[in-house]
């Protein structure tokens, strides 16, 4: 896909600079190994992505926490150590988490099974809804890479690739959201938000914002995604704050 209309040189050397301080603070992270965040603990090894000291995680769990219902049928996609599937299970019974990584998903199942929620998870391996065949959810959350890029490893999966894995993405979701079913899915203006606005207008999304945090180079969001038969919008004025 070509990037060449949507970023600029500054946007550009912003995404570089958050690469090198993720891996940094990721390096020390996989030190500690074992971090703790609010009453889940993680098994965090080298190359697994961390919800500790960085933000996307952390916001979408602060949402998850006012969004879920007992009755929701849970999707998160792309799970990495399972915080989110974790945080959604101590809330709804039925929650499934995939991710294209079987040491992701190792990671993941010790995690759930620290955190006790191992029996209200299926785990299943695969790139986005895949594995999940017909099944169709009530709430699907999406934590993607939103740092331009081609993956070297397991880690890097979680921050950097291409905005075509979330088109894909937003596409395919169509087909697995159950009637007034919903999306929970991060993204940051160090990415192109033009760029999201066209996925989302020709995917026919109704979006709004519901909660976001301003960091120096960026502000990171969290996005609430239904169906619409309207054409899709990002309105940045319509923020709600948990």
């Amino acid at each position: 896909m070509d990037l060449s209309g949507y970023l600029t040189l500054m946007d550009k050397l912003k995404q570089s600079t958050s690469k090198v301080m993720l891996r940094l603070i990721h390096e020390f992270i996989w030190r500690m190994r074992v971090v703790r965040i609010n009453d889940i603990v993680l098994f965090i090894p080298p190359n697994i992505f961390s919800p500790k000291f960085t933000i996307t995680s952390g916001l979408l769990a602060d949402v998850l926490k006012h969004e879920l219902k007992e009755d929701d049928v849970v999707l998160d996609i792309g799970t990495g150590s399972g915080i989110l599937a974790i945080v959604a299970a101590k809330r709804s019974a039925r929650v499934y988490a995939t991710d294209i990584s079987l040491e992701a998903l190792a990671v993941a199942i010790l995690n759930a099974k620290i955190n006790s929620v191992l029996d209200r998870i299926t785990f299943l391996k695969g790139s986005l809804f895949e594995p999940t065949k017909n099944l169709r959810f009530s709430l699907i959350i999406f934590n993607p890479p939103y740092l331009y890029g081609t993956p070297k490893n397991t880690y890097e999966k979680a921050i950097i690739g291409s905005p075509y894995v979330i088109f894909t993405f937003l596409r395919k979701a169509r087909d697995h959201l159950l009637p007034n079913g919903r999306i929970l899915m991060t993204y940051s203006t160090i990415s192109s938000i033009k760029l999201l606005s066209y996925m989302l207008r020709s995917l026919r999304y109704k979006c709004s914002i519901v909660k976001c945090k301003r960091l120096l180079f960026e502000t990171i969001f969290v996005l609430k995604l239904t169906l619409s038969e309207d054409e899709g919008k990002l309105y940045f004025g319509n923020s709600v704050k948990y």
